[in-house]
């Protein structure tokens, strides 16, 4: 069976603005790389509709909703609505698509949950995964609380038991907090301690089904790999025998992203994706955080192989290095970036 890959083209140009973490194509660059390598027998390309306000008020505010529609239309907000939804500031700027492209983020989620339904096992939805938003304000780059939205519709057609893994370098507050007291929903994050939002707690909570992991600066592979393994972490999830998995495949986790301390190669996150593979449970893949635009196409290209079992080129094609060549940022990328996809070296293969 085939891996849904859920795209919007709102995405193809869109950014926060110059000064902002978020100048890359990270979406469309995965979409555009995926189809010069040829993915296609694997995947099924799926263009995803923008969710609509009704579905989005499902965890939303109304009145937020209003405000975040109405301030993308004006390119304006007052300072008092400003202030009280935290919009117009450095990290959740005014930009042209600042309502549209979080409202098909959650729309590639809610087709998640039909297709998963229906005639898919597993999916991939770089664009999605912002999951600092709260309900009635927006936080930490996003705007529109798609995870949270995909939770509750999956809980609404029937599941009852759904795992949300986080591996981005920041705590995914807006999701965690949201659903702590659901014992239907097992929430997981490894983020790295003192980043913002600073959670700095070790976790386990048998009984709200919450694991907050805080991890030291330079954590890497061979940690991830005692970790993974304790009692806590995936022999909890086997013992859980979640019927749905959703991955926040935040890239900021990895080694050399400019807004964390950890060491983590693309392997750690596909070793992930094949242990939660052996599971008998849908998996839902998306994207998050990661802002070097090399180290975040690699690992979301790398996790999208795996999930859809595509085999990678031992040596990438001209295309596709002239591709990696092209892209442009305000520093070099390494030799290894622009020639190969997976990391190296590749310690889980021992």
């Amino acid at each position: 069976m085939k891996t849904a890959f859920l795209y919007n083209d709102i995405f193809r140009g869109s950014d926060y603005g110059k000064k902002h973490p978020v100048t890359i194509n990270r979406v469309t660059n995965v979409y555009d790389l995926s189809k010069i390598l040829d993915f296609d027998k694997n995947v099924d390309y799926i263009n995803n509709d923008l969710a609509t306000i009704d579905e989005l008020s499902k965890f939303h505010d109304a009145d937020y909703l209003h405000v975040l529609k109405s301030t993308e239309e004006k390119q304006f907000i007052t300072k008092e609505l400003a202030k009280k939804y935290n919009l117009g500031t450095a990290d959740n700027p005014i930009f042209k698509e600042m309502f549209r492209r979080h409202a098909a983020a959650a729309g590639a989620l809610l087709l998640a949950t039909k297709l998963i339904k229906s005639k898919y096992n597993r999916i991939f939805s770089p664009g999605s995964g912002a999951h600092h938003a709260k309900q009635k304000k927006a936080s930490g780059f996003c705007y529109l609380n798609d995870i949270a939205i995909c939770i509750l519709e999956l809980q609404r057609v029937g599941f009852s038991k759904i795992l949300y893994l986080d591996m981005d370098a920041h705590y995914g507050d807006g999701v965690i907090e949201y659903f702590r007291d659901d014992s239907k929903v097992l929430t997981i994050s490894t983020h790295q301690e003192n980043l913002w939002p600073k959670h700095n707690i070790f976790e386990f909570d048998k009984k709200g089904k919450v694991v907050n992991i805080p991890l030291k600066k330079g954590f890497n592979d061979e940690d991830f790999i005692e970790l993974f393994n304790e009692d806590f972490f995936y022999p909890y999830i086997v013992d859980y025998r979640p019927e749905v998995i959703l991955l926040q495949m935040g890239a900021d986790c990895l080694q050399f992203d400019k807004y964390s301390d950890l060491n983590l190669s693309n392997n750690s996150m596909v070793y992930v994706i094949k242990k939660m593979k052996e599971l008998e449970s849908k998996i839902v893949v998306m994207g998050g955080g990661g802002y070097n635009p090399w180290i975040t196409l690699r690992a979301w290209i790398y996790n999208l192989a795996i999930l859809a079992e595509f085999e990678l080129p031992k040596s990438l094609s001209q295309e596709a290095k002239k591709f990696l060549r092209n892209i442009e940022w305000k520093e070099e990328p390494k030799e290894q970036w622009l020639n190969t996809i997976i990391d190296k070296p590749n310690i889980f293969e021992r």
